[in-house]
């Protein structure tokens, strides 16, 4: 009968194969971690999980039943899918209703850009509209010179305070329009100011200077006319603002 061969050497020890397939089990898992950051698509990055899954004979939930749907967190992955195309209908801008059509079919608005106060504030007594002699004198002294022969559009904004106004136009709105529009016509009649480029706004009682310090009439700085020179030229809002014949853009 023949001898058993002696072995060689001693045999390789259990920790060494449980060692070796450790080392087998990160290096997969390290690759699938750089394969999985190349993924920026969830879509994508279900479906690779699903094909994982698959291999490792993964075939559903409870009772293995075979189902058309995401076998996990189907809903959540709708409801997720569902939040991602509102956020990105937020970025967009979508119209759902044409605007009417009119003869020009292109919209612009030019801003006003900076504004410089021309001349000083003109103030009124309580429930007068009408220019006195000195309001004139001073529009045509230290307003007129500085807009006449300009194309820059020139703001002539009227306020209102108190109950004197109220009693003679029953609105704080109708007495200042009633201020700046007699300012308006005087630089327009008496000062030869193109009336193109002056605009009548209407500040009412809103922008009040003085609010009371116990000292004199409270509301008198309120009821005022003020005039602001802009930066927009009446070219860039009108097609033939002075008549040129030539038109604009």
């Amino acid at each position: 009968m023949a001898k058993k061969p002696k072995p060689s050497g001693e045999e390789i020890p259990a920790w060494v194969v449980t060692y070796g397939d450790l080392m087998s089990l990160l290096l997969c898992f390290f690759i699938l971690l750089a394969a999985f950051s190349e993924l920026k698509d969830p879509d994508e990055f279900r479906k690779v999980i699903e094909v994982i899954r698959e291999a490792l004979g993964y075939r559903g939930g409870m009772g293995h039943m075979d189902i058309p749907d995401s076998p996990t967190n189907a809903m959540i992955n709708d409801l997720l899918e569902q939040q991602k195309a509102a956020d990105d209908l937020k970025h967009t801008d979508v119209q759902n209703e044409t605007n009417t059509v009119g003869r020009d079919p292109t919209v612009s608005y030019v801003h006003d850009g900076n504004y410089h106060t021309v001349g000083k504030t003109i103030t009124f007594d309580g429930g007068v509209m009408n220019l006195t002699p000195a309001m004139q004198q001073q529009l045509r002294d230290e307003v007129a010179p500085l807009i006449r022969d300009r194309n820059q559009i020139t703001r002539v904004v009227g306020h209102s305070s108190g109950p004197e106004d109220l009693m003679v136009t029953g609105e704080y709105d109708d007495a200042a329009y009633a201020r700046a529009k007699a300012a308006k016509e005087f630089l327009v009649n008496e000062c030869g100011v193109d009336a193109r480029i002056l605009r009548i706004e209407v500040a009412g009682n809103v922008e009040p200077q003085n609010r009371g310090d116990g000292s004199g009439d409270p509301t008198a700085m309120n009821r005022r006319v003020q005039i602001y020179m802009t930066d927009r030229l009446v070219d860039q809002v009108s097609r033939d603002a002075f008549g040129t014949g030539r038109g604009g853009g």
